[in-house]
């Protein structure tokens, strides 16, 4: 909630300068929208790592810890911490990559329901 509170507190006249100035809209993405969105996004973050630190507990005590059978994504990247430090760090990578995905697929869906694709960016 906090990216999609940062991204739609960016004032639309600054995107619409930007894109007056000459950028195009990749651009104004890049240097004008995401700039001012990012504290929002880092804070969400941070609120989310804390809320999956607090689930950690409650997985790893009820589920266990099985390779195969009850190891979820966030205990494989724990018990490879502890080993294989590059193997974890990929699996963290993998984790942000699959939520990043799920998130655009998201905001996909989100606006094919709110009535379609003529309003879409170029």
């Amino acid at each position: 909630k906090s990216a999609v509170t940062g991204f739609r507190g960016v004032d639309p006249e600054l995107e619409a300068t930007s894109l007056t100035l000459g950028n195009n809209r990749w651009q104004t993405f890049w240097r004008v929208t995401f700039p001012l969105a990012l504290p929002s996004m880092v804070s969400g973050l941070v609120m989310a790592w804390a809320r999956a630190l607090g689930e950690f507990g409650a997985t790893i005590i009820f589920a266990g810890n099985l390779p195969g059978r009850t190891q979820t994504l966030p205990l494989a990247i724990y018990t490879a911490m502890e080993n294989d430090f590059p193997l974890a760090m990929a699996l963290a990578a993998l984790m942000v990559f699959i939520s990043f995905c799920l998130l655009g697929l998201i905001k996909l869906l989100e606006r094919w329901k709110a009535g379609g694709w003529e309003d879409a960016p170029n």
